[in-house]
């Protein structure tokens, strides 16, 4: 043994606490691949592989030294295990959804309007009106829409093909998942047809309202900006309530505008909340998810070559997804009261960021969880929430996903995602997915 060697077993070497090695492992990789980890701030502009190479080297990094931490923003504090991620949207009495009472003073409109959408309240308001909207979502109905989603998804890629040929260029999202899910949530609500597209552009809109790195409560600005559409999708949808007040349809506007609660009829600011928020939570998670689905495989050809093959492990793939590169990254509280949080003293008033991306790649929790296994359970991933605030569109999403993926593998013989520059994502950097995906869509012969 060299002389050094002698000098090294003497010295004493900095421990590792057990329950962090594997952090550490994943961390130590990142960083000899070269990269660095990022303000988040400038994600939003980096091309889409980089984006996601720095996003998970910054969740790596920060969960490979703690399970929560201060961010750099006054006042917020970031979630990244899986653990404490779990206790943080399974406890609404600590960690609340309410944070109407952020919203300006000036701002009535807005203010009505979130009544309604009950993501962002908590018990019993929301109780009432989760309870009101929840059957319109079982399973049952949702298997339901199974035959009439297809045949959306068929028409669509039946007006590509039509246009351009056997060998056709398109944008999977602008042209095929996001038209889809909009068009199933209008129907939904009863939204007449000619006005489908505006209902998505209205989600779109309300999606980059929200400067883009931000982790806290939203500016003044950004709430103006909210302000702005609500108030014209206000008077658009009022209308539309009042058409279904008086001639009720078979369709989720006219239960809301037809049912008493507890002997109370809810308002139409009311009913434009839960509207409004439907419009992302409904058209968000199932666009980009399938986009996401599409991506993946592509990006794992021995997967996409076993899904061809076995149908049956398309819905295994599509958990998978949602564990390794969900749509929504990230989920928000504010505390209530003083809590202990990993470890940490999180005071009453802070605000709370839970990285559901990070949890799903806390390596405590899921073996190896850099790698894409569609074989994987991932059926304990945080993608849709937890807790009273659970997705209610969580079945409607997958089925949608389901669907759209199953007939693009079925209808084309290859699927060739085009990627670089031209892929655009998402501004929030709470959403990871694309907006835009170039494609080629390769007809069977």
């Amino acid at each position: 043994m060299s002389e050094s060697d002698e000098r090294n077993r003497g010295m004493r070497q900095p421990e590792i606490p057990f329950v962090h090695r594997r952090h550490w492992r994943l961390l130590g990789a990142r960083i000899q691949r070269g990269i660095s980890l990022t303000d988040l701030t400038v994600l939003p502009r980096l091309p889409f592989e980089r984006r996601i190479e720095e996003f998970f080297t910054y969740l790596d990094g920060r969960r490979g030294t703690e399970a929560v931490g201060e961010s750099r923003e006054p006042g917020v504090w970031e979630v990244f295990r899986y653990d404490e991620a779990v206790q943080v949207l399974g406890d609404h009495r600590t960690y609340s959804s309410d944070m109407n009472h952020f919203i300006p003073e000036g701002q009535r409109q807005l203010a009505r309007a979130a009544r309604g959408n009950f993501v962002g309240i908590d018990p019993p308001d929301h109780t009432r009106l989760r309870g009101l909207v929840s059957q319109a979502f079982s399973p049952r109905v949702t298997a339901a829409l199974e035959p009439r989603i297809g045949r959306l998804a068929e028409r669509l890629l039946d007006d590509i093909v039509a246009e351009r040929g056997d060998k056709a260029p398109c944008d999977l999202v602008g042209e095929f998942a996001g038209p889809l899910s909009a068009i199933v949530i209008a129907e939904l609500f009863g939204i007449p047809e000619s006005d489908h597209l505006m209902i998505a552009e209205w989600a779109k809109a309300l999606l980059g309202s929200r400067p883009a790195g931000e982790l806290s409560v939203a500016d003044e600005a950004a709430m103006q900006n909210v302000a702005d559409l609500v108030r014209r999708a206000g008077e658009y949808l009022v209308h539309h309530i009042a058409e279904r007040r008086a001639r009720p349809q078979d369709d989720l506007t006219s239960r809301l505008a037809t049912t008493e609660v507890d002997g109370k009829a809810l308002d139409d600011e009311e009913i434009v909340g839960v509207i409004g928020m439907f419009l992302i939570a409904g058209y968000l998670p199932a666009s980009v998810l399938t986009a996401n689905t599409a991506m993946a495989l592509d990006e794992h050809p021995d997967a996409l070559a076993e899904v061809r093959g076995d149908p049956e492990l398309l819905p295994g793939a599509i958990e998978e997804v949602l564990r390794w590169r969900p749509p929504l990254v990230r989920d928000q509280r504010l505390t209530t009261r003083d809590a202990d949080l990993g470890g940490r003293a999180v005071p009453a008033g802070s605000m709370v960021c839970v990285w559901l991306a990070s949890a799903h790649r806390d390596p405590l929790r899921f073996e190896n969880p850099d790698r894409f296994d569609i074989h994987r359970n991932a059926g304990r991933h945080l993608a849709f929430g937890k807790g009273i605030h659970y997705c209610l569109g969580a079945p409607l999403a997958r089925l949608e996903a389901r669907i759209a993926v199953d007939i693009l593998l079925r209808r084309f013989e290859r699927v060739e995602i085009t990627r670089g520059e031209s892929v655009e994502f998402h501004e929030s950097i709470g959403v990871l997915g694309p907006v835009r995906l170039p494609a080629t869509l390769l007809t069977r012969r």
